[in-house]
């Protein structure tokens, strides 16, 4: 056969594996997005501005503390899994995934104790208002960081759409039925709706453990674990390092609006977001999708494919990100009043397009990101998320005081522009890609 012929071919079937793990992912998403969307909704109208900020707030939180344990993680489990997989390596394999679980384990025995020491024991946390939430917000973080072991291997398996059936599908329709019952019983505050979290939570995780059993390879168990720990820690400090910074972004404005704002401007904030997050799905899905294939293709030294990883990849996300943001800028206002009530239109209008554009410029710069971890450059990844919390942070403070919920969201999409902005280069420098859509 022709080399130009199997060039064709192995083009084409690359597209088809995309295609098809896209529409996989992306049908989940598709699903999770509108029942997040609802929870949202019913939240936002039962518990009003002040609770529905003090839940946001708390949950933002969550995000942060879970950092040790699940931080990282699931990018590193991604990238050495299907690397030992691709190489039949399955005793390195059984190692890796045992010392992902000791990890999860140690760490987050050390988050609760060090809570329980902070707050009840010590009095350093206030036990009053929205940070009385957090004893319960803590119970989430062993949750995430088992679910963080599972989704990782699953996808380093080349199961993408698998992975995320526990997280995306099932648990959103779980804390949806779960609120809406608590709301029906007009049961619903802040504490009841996190105590739905943490239930729903756990029964993921039992689900998540149940499939991860299931499509394990049938050679991985007749090996006897070889661990490489300390390269396994050298090399989770970085992605631990990323996904510290990247959380940091995504949440800055949430965290320090709700330190230096008011519990109705976190609410704003939270409903702006929900627009804005519609914009970057897209990108989300793709790069769910073609982590293990960049792994692979960088594996093999074929920089072509990379390439048309790259290209292809960005091209269908702005496809689809491209529409929803123009319908959300031109129709915000009664879209925002149609869901979440009158209350929030005017609070929230403007900060969601300020995210809307932000997010739109993420998308059409590509995967920049996942490019760089997936090829061993996450330094570099790290260093553009820094350069972007710096700007994130440093604006924050300068607005939030006087323009709160605006003040968040300039923050927000200066940081989200800036980290894009470096590791478009660093792509262009290390990897010789040019990102994004063109």
């Amino acid at each position: 056969m022709r080399p130009k012929r199997i060039k064709i071919l192995n083009s084409l079937n690359l597209q088809h594996k995309l295609v098809k793990s896209f529409l996989g992912v992306g049908g989940m998403y598709l699903l999770s997005m509108p029942v997040g969307l609802l929870t949202s909704i019913l939240l936002a109208r039962n518990l009003g501005p002040a609770a529905f900020g003090q839940y946001a707030f708390v949950l933002s939180l969550l995000a942060l503390l879970a950092l040790p344990v699940a931080g990282g993680l699931p990018q590193l489990l991604t990238r050495e899994v299907a690397k030992f997989s691709h190489d039949g390596k399955w005793a390195l394999y059984r190692g890796a995934v045992r010392a992902a679980h000791g990890w999860v384990l140690l760490m987050a025995a050390l988050v609760l104790i060090g809570f329980w020491l902070a707050g009840p024991v010590g009095g350093l946390i206030p036990q009053t208002g929205k940070w009385a939430l957090l004893g319960i917000v803590v119970l989430l973080v062993p949750l995430q960081g088992l679910n963080a072991v599972r989704n990782g291997t699953i996808k380093g398996l080349g199961f993408p759409a698998l992975a995320e059936l526990p997280t995306q599908a099932i648990q959103p329709i779980l804390l949806l039925a779960s609120v809406a019952a608590l709301a029906a019983l007009d049961m619903l505050t802040a504490a009841n709706a996190l105590w739905a979290q943490v239930g729903v939570a756990a029964l993921a995780v039992a689900l998540a453990s149940v499939l991860f059993y299931r499509i394990r390879p049938a050679s991985a168990p007749g090996h006897t674990p070889e661990y490489h720990n300390r390269v396994w820690l050298i090399a989770l400090l970085p992605f631990t390092l990323i996904s510290l910074v990247g959380t940091f972004n995504t949440q800055i404005g949430i965290v320090l609006l709700g330190t230096l704002g008011t519990d109705e401007a976190v609410a704003a904030l939270r409903v702006a977001e929900r627009g804005a997050q519609l914009v970057a799905l897209s990108l989300g899905l793709v790069n769910m999708v073609i982590s293990p294939h960049i792994v692979r293709a960088w594996h093999d030294g074929d920089s072509q494919r990379l390439q048309r990883l790259s290209r292809q990849s960005a091209r269908a996300a702005f496809l689809l990100a491209l529409p929803i943001g123009v319908v959300l800028l031109v129709f915000g206002r009664p879209l925002i009043g149609l869901a979440f009530g009158e209350t929030y239109v005017e609070s929230s209008y403007l900060p969601m397009v300020i995210l809307v554009l932000g997010q739109l410029f993420n998308v059409a710069l590509g995967s920049v990101g996942i490019l760089l971890v997936m090829s061993g450059h996450e330094k570099y990844t790290l260093m553009g998320q820094l350069v972007g919390l710096g700007v994130g942070i440093t604006t924050a403070i300068v607005l939030i005081p006087n323009y709160q919920a605006v003040g968040a969201a300039v923050a927000v999409s200066s940081g989200i522009v800036a980290w894009n902005v470096v590791l478009g280069c660093a792509v262009v420098k290390n990897l010789n890609l040019r990102p994004g859509i063109l």
